[in-house]
């Protein structure tokens, strides 16, 4: 029974710092640019010929 309660307990304290945590990350307004972050996956590439570092180290390695 002893470890229901601490349990409880640990669930409770979970849940208010994630609570806690999402508000302090509204007010510090790091969500105000979600919209253009969900659109970086989608944008073309400069060149499409280009390629990067780890491309050239990895075609070096084969």
């Amino acid at each position: 029974m002893d470890v229901l309660i601490l349990l409880v307990f640990v669930s409770l304290t979970l849940a208010a710092s994630a609570v806690g945590f999402f508000a302090w990350l509204v007010r510090q307004r790091t969500f105000q640019h979600a919209d253009r972050l969900a659109l970086l996956a989608i944008e073309e590439d400069a060149r499409p010929g280009a390629t990067t570092k780890s491309a050239r180290r990895a075609s070096k390695v084969e």
